[in-house]
């Protein structure tokens, strides 16, 4: 009886010992990828700790304030889930005014009442029709009310948002590409077009433009962009600011194909809504009083609240689910997505649909499940603003916070999956034939000198494990960070 309880003390001490050589190796391989990051001249911070208890397991500089780049999504999705619920949906109507006289004739206007909804007129989501199967539904439900002639004008309404489509300081160099695209209340085709160029002969000849898809016939350019080496790929930047009318084209484009096209932001997006709906109308046989007229006087932006009779609405399109909206955010890193839930946040939480409410509403959430906020300095809702910050400490506390939540299904599953050939996520070659293979679940980050990788990780014993990794100003390669990052997702999964 003594020998068998020494045995068991034994092997007590001796799986003690184990765990705790296991996550000293852990917090020295953190400690040698600090070293490295250091060396480059750069600031790193490392935190993890084990969800289901809350212990750390690894904390090296893990409240320092480091921009996080598109980890940022996580505070902002995790907001939304929590205020807003996975089932919350947007609605987007039509509404006319005045009345539909003999003949067909409306003696009004026709209005489309922005929502906020991200998803309208994109192709990029189950349950939303593509923008030119929205523009036809819509002309379609105008027929279906016996209209015929317009003695009125197309209004877009974008009014429930505030008129400033981009955060004060993202960088010039974003906001005219489809990855800086600002956010509205009447956002459409993820207020983005593509413009196609037809590079020249060879390398260091002019590039043509030769069309915007859809069209903006409104939208100019300077064109200023070259020809780059055959297999280059898209090394062109439209410089183009909200409301502008003219672009300005620089970059290259590769040689060696008949045409190539880059991705832009609408820089009008509500105008732009009232715009193409307004062609579709008269495409399809519906006519205004003043056919005769240039497009553009008869499509308008609303400057004034309008109160709309339910008895007069043309068209209602729902949206998919927030849960589905937070699945392409985390999945593909959507900016504007995010930026569109960060001003509905605001709007449903401090009745103004503002970045600046938006914000507000993001550190509430914060401090309601007492999560720490120092260290934390928000711009936006995406991670575009290099101005950002935020602690690794805090990303854990957050995702650690989410486990416990009735959303923590949809968040979960939105984040990509390490290692796994056919996931949406961008981490397939992660860790292949090792622990975190199907296993690590991750938000990445990346912007000039920044990269990040926060999720979660299982260890050997099954137990759930919150981490955050976060590097500044290195002076290397970001496959080299990846590298050390996966390395310590890698480690996490070791443990006992």
């Amino acid at each position: 009886m003594i020998r068998i309880l020494v045995t068991g003390f034994y092997l007590l001490i001796v799986s003690f010992t184990i765990s705790a050589q296991t996550v000293q190796s852990v917090i020295s391989k953190a400690d040698s990828c600090l070293n490295v990051i250091k060396k480059a001249n750069g600031q790193g911070s490392f935190y993890a700790e084990y969800t289901d208890t809350g212990e750390q397991i690894l904390d090296l500089n893990g409240e320092e304030a480091l921009a996080p780049a598109s980890c940022m999504k996580i505070l902002t999705s995790s907001a939304a889930l929590a205020k807003l619920g996975g089932d919350y949906r947007y609605e987007t109507k039509i509404f006319y005014d005045g009345e539909i006289g003999k003949g067909g004739i409306l003696n009004g206007n026709i209005y489309i009442v922005g929502d906020g909804d991200p998803t309208l007129g994109s192709n990029k989501i189950k349950g939303s029709l593509p923008l030119d199967s929205l523009i036809d539904h819509w002309v379609e439900a105008v027929k279906a009310k016996g209209i015929k002639k317009i003695n009125g004008r197309i209004f877009a309404d974008a009014l429930k948002y505030e008129m400033y489509t981009v955060p004060d300081d993202w960088p010039w160099i974003d906001i005219g590409n489809y990855y800086g695209a600002g956010a509205s209340a009447l956002t459409i085709n993820e207020n983005m077009y593509s413009i196609y160029f037809r590079p020249g002969s060879k390398e260091g000849s002019k590039a043509d433009v030769l069309r915007t898809e859809p069209e903006i016939s409104w939208l100019s350019f300077i064109n200023k962009m070259m020809t780059g080496k055959e297999g280059s790929g898209d090394n062109g930047y439209i410089y183009c600011a909200p409301l502008q009318t003219q672009a300005v084209l620089k970059g290259t484009v590769p040689a060696g194909v008949p045409e190539f096209s880059i991705k832009g932001s609408i820089p009008d997006p509500s105008y732009f809504a009232a715009f193409y709906f307004s062609k579709a109308l008269l495409r399809s046989g519906i006519i205004f009083q003043n056919t005769d007229i240039d497009l553009s006087n008869i499509a308008a932006k609303l400057d004034y609240p309008v109160a709309y009779d339910n008895a007069k609405k043309i068209s209602s399109v729902i949206s998919p689910s927030l849960r589905k909206i937070v699945f392409i955010i985390n999945k593909k890193s959507h900016n504007l997505y995010t930026e569109q839930i960060l001003r509905e946040l605001a709007y449903k939480q401090k009745k103004e649909g503002s970045t600046k409410k938006g914000i507000e509403a993001l550190y509430d959430f914060m401090k309601e499940n007492n999560i720490p906020s120092e260290g934390v300095y928000l711009h936006d809702g995406c991670g575009l603003s290099r101005s950002d910050a935020i602690t690794a400490k805090t990303f854990v506390k957050i995702l650690s916070f989410n486990t416990k939540q009735n959303y923590f299904n949809d968040f979960y599953n939105s984040l990509g999956i390490a290692g796994k050939e056919d996931d949406e996520g961008f981490f397939q070659n992660y860790g292949r034939h090792t622990l975190i293979e199907n296993n690590a679940r991750i938000k990445d980050g990346l912007i000039g000198h920044v990269r990040s990788h926060t999720g979660y990780v299982k260890s050997r014993s099954g137990r759930l494990i919150a981490f955050s990794f976060i590097a500044n100003n290195y002076n290397g390669q970001t496959k080299d960070i990846n590298k050390m990052h996966t390395e310590m997702m890698i480690k996490l999964a070791e443990l006992r």
